[in-house]
């Protein structure tokens, strides 16, 4: 199984266990949240100038949060989306005819912030959020030639590896969703929701979205 799941799976055991000790006195009316979220994100083809395409591959991924309740219904939460999703790439030449397949894998940061709504008063509640933030994508994609550093190791003397930079990028982004909230102590939340989220990146044919499907633990102060 790869690493980051067993991240993820660690987690969540984490803050399950650690909701043992919060105050039974935590509710849903003004007051602070922290979570995490399992989140699975949907293939997408998107499109660029001069017709070349990515075709990013369905994958899992992370959501740390933290938010503020002004009220029983409305949250202004704080979020930080970590993936790692392979794609194949089929680049179009821009002065011959023809074109080349790649393949890779990028990571992305996004720190995000966003208001949710939540439509009832009661423990089980639809919700819908809408948000914004900046993504920080590393495509993977070497920039420069192989260069090598070297550093003085405390046990081992000089230790010196290659590196190589890669390209990286980092563009405006936004996202809307849906979902059910079940309050299911005065102290812990499970949420389960759809999200599309969209990149406003420079060449593209159109807006690149993806779809992510949502289940998260939050524990209430």
């Amino acid at each position: 199984m790869d690493s980051r799941y067993l991240w993820i799976i660690a987690m969540g055991a984490w803050m399950a266990l650690s909701s043992s000790a919060l105050a039974q006195s935590s509710s849903r009316g003004p007051g602070w949240e922290y979570g995490i979220d399992a989140v699975y994100l949907d293939s997408a083809d998107w499109t660029f100038d001069g017709d070349s395409s990515l075709s990013v591959d369905s994958d899992l991924a992370l959501t740390l949060t933290f938010g503020y309740r002004f009220n029983s219904r409305v949250e202004l939460q704080f979020a930080l989306d970590w993936q790692s999703s392979d794609y194949d790439a089929t680049l179009q030449s821009a002065t011959l005819p023809g074109s080349i397949n790649v393949s890779g894998e990028y990571e992305a940061f996004t720190p995000r912030v966003n208001v949710n709504y939540k439509f009832l008063d009661s423990n089980l509640t639809p919700y819908v959020t809408g948000g914004i933030g900046w993504s920080f994508i590393d495509t993977n994609i070497p920039n420069s030639q192989v260069e090598i550093g070297c550093w003085w190791d405390p046990w081992y003397g000089q230790i010196c590896t290659p590196y190589q930079s890669t390209k990286t990028i980092d563009e405006f982004a936004y996202q809307a969703g849906i979902g059910v909230r079940w309050d299911y102590s005065r102290a812990v939340s499970l949420r389960f929701g759809y999200e599309r989220h969209w990149l406003d990146f420079s060449g593209a044919a159109s807006t690149p979205d993806i779809d992510q499907l949502k289940l998260g633990f939050q524990l209430r102060y």
